[in-house]
């Protein structure tokens, strides 16, 4: 059996060897096979004019009705409205075959969400294919859905967007066994790719491109289950890969590995809506570039926990933070006040994230909106007062920063918390480190940390506030200027140890705040630091030294 018919036999209504011409047959149509149902016997024209709506429907009832099996479009550009999609069929898209999204808006069905959208509104859905209750439904080939998104209206934003039909490619809702394979999905009108409480879904090979407006996003798995994503490629407007819970339901058991993700926003990212949980979720092998929002984002901000995820060996170039973690407390600051949420505030904890290789360069989402670029720049751990992110482990972290950081933006102390704020890796403003900015955490774990810069920065490397239980293993970071490498502020109980600044610098640690106490430094090469440790005048230092290679001593040259 050839690669091809092995392809076919593996998708829902196997058994369809006969179903692709021979490459570069053109002229010839696929043999007759049973459970394999063509649009054009259906009359589909694919002349990209015709609306083909009904066409391509009469053949996906066909193939439901007679059990399942294949909806085939062939060569051509078949322009279609909603079709909706029935349990045991795949839709497969030949190699010049196109579903082309039609671009009157009056083409597409209006379908009901049972929750309402807390970032766009409504509780209407407009989509090109759309699925709900189906199993066993799937879309492969090498073909493409061209969802045809310039010609619709333009973006009608929160909190009502009664008319303004922005459709998606695909919304898939409360199906088991999906299976979306190889396929293109390009310029969405909305989010590309929603999965809106699925179960049991491969996703693999897919292509996702969105160049055209915000809410652009690429694959979104919302409240999903039991998912495997893997060798995808997306170059998308706005969020590349996104996991969220608009619904109770949480996102859980689901492995993302080996995608390459290009996006004028965030690469990965968790939330914004987050009234259901994420555990047990795992990613690894990505590439990600241009992420003028951030790398990876963990944001919980709707009362469901976050909580079990690991990610690991991640590359990112041309990117803002590469890491953010924001636990808010959104609540009803949209004006949404039928938003049921599990807890007042979630649960940010048992985070690791290893292997990221990172350069922050100077590109930025939106610069119309006036935001500067080291807004946007530094990673952060955040939580609230009273509710900190707990748990969480940085290890082997090279990033390479912008710099140009200046001693106002290091002097700042008005950070405002904005609990329940839109979360960003923008929603501070500048802050005052360049690298890493902890306020509210417990349990943070950093090892093998290395930040360096490619022009001065007068801002620490670190900066940490309200933190509890902090250690540092193995810390490398550059520094400039009369501020500290490290910043301890009101930190109880911190551990920095096999660490040590890679130029000189004023100082290595400063520690504030009447509350801070029991820190040790212990076993770190201070020596090209002039002053080890900056304490609180007119107290005891809370800091603790032990086996430290103190300032002035000397160093062996190789």
């Amino acid at each position: 059996m050839d690669r091809r018919n092995l392809l076919l036999t593996s998708l829902p209504g196997a058994g369809m060897t006969a179903l692709l011409a021979a490459p570069g047959a053109q002229a010839a149509q696929p043999a007759p096979a049973a459970g394999v149902f063509n649009v054009r016997d259906y009359r589909a024209q694919g002349d990209g004019k015709t609306l083909d709506t009904a066409a391509i429907q009469a053949a996906i009832d066909a193939c439901a009705a007679q059990g399942g099996g294949v909806v085939f479009f062939p060569q051509g550009r078949f322009l279609s409205g909603t079709v909706e999609l029935k349990s045991s069929v795949t839709l497969y898209l030949s190699p010049r075959g196109v579903l082309l999204g039609s671009p009157n808006p009056g083409d597409y069905k209006a379908k009901p969400f049972p929750a309402r959208d807390l970032d766009v509104g409504g509780y209407e859905i407009w989509a090109l294919v759309y699925a709900e209750g189906a199993s066993h439904v799937g879309i492969a080939g090498p073909g493409t859905i061209d969802a045809n998104g310039g010609p619709l209206p333009p973006v009608k934003h929160a909190p009502d967007v009664a008319g303004s039909v922005r459709p998606r490619a695909l919304f898939l809702k409360n199906c088991r066994h999906v299976t979306l394979r190889d396929v293109a999905v390009r310029e969405s009108a909305m989010w590309s790719v929603h999965l809106a409480r699925c179960e049991k879904i491969l996703v693999h090979g897919i292509s996702v491109f969105s160049s055209l407006f915000v809410n652009q996003d690429g694959l979104v798995l919302d409240s999903c289950q039991d998912a495997m994503v893997s060798d995808c490629y997306f170059d998308t407007y706005d969020d590349a890969l996104v996991l969220k819970t608009s619904f109770p339901q949480p996102c859980r058991n689901i492995a993302i590995t080996n995608c390459v993700l290009t996006t004028r926003c965030a690469a990965i990212k968790f939330g914004t809506q987050s009234l259901g949980a994420f555990r047990n979720i795992t990613i690894s092998n990505c590439s990600c570039s241009h992420c003028g929002l951030g790398g990876l984002k963990f944001f919980t901000v709707d009362g469901g926990d976050l909580e079990d995820i690991t990610v690991s060996n991640i590359s990112m170039s041309h990117v803002s933070a590469p890491i953010f973690f924001r636990l808010g407390n959104r609540g009803f600051d949209l004006g949404f006040q039928d938003v049921e949420r599990p807890r007042p505030v979630a649960r940010l904890r048992n985070v690791v994230v290893s292997g990221v290789r990172a350069s922050v360069h100077g590109v930025m989402a939106w610069p119309n909106r006036g935001i500067p670029f080291r807004a946007g720049a530094t990673m952060g751990i955040v939580g609230l007062p009273g509710h900190p992110v707990e748990g969480v482990l940085l290890d082997d972290i090279h990033v390479t920063f912008e710099g140009g950081g200046t001693l106002e933006e290091a002097h700042r102390t008005d950070i405002p918390e904005r609990p329940n704020a839109y979360p960003e890796n923008t929603m501070f403003g500048v802050l005052p480190a360049y690298g890493l900015y902890l306020r509210h955490a417990k349990g943070i774990t950093l090892s093998n940390i290395r930040f360096a810069f490619n022009q001065p920065d007068l801002r620490p490397a670190m900066m940490a506030e309200d933190v509890d239980d902090l250690e540092i293993n193995g810390l490398q970071a550059a520094a400039s200027g009369s501020e500290p490498l490290l910043r301890l502020v009101e930190t109880r109980g911190a551990l920095i140890r096999a660490s040590r600044p890679l130029n000189p610098v004023d100082s290595f640690l400063r520690v504030e705040g009447q509350a801070s106490r029991d820190i040790a430094l212990l076993g770190n090469d201070l020596r090209l630091a002039r002053h080890a440790v900056l304490s609180p005048q007119g107290s005891a230092s809370p800091v603790i030294e032990e086996g430290n290679l103190r300032p002035g001593a000397a160093r062996t040259q190789p």
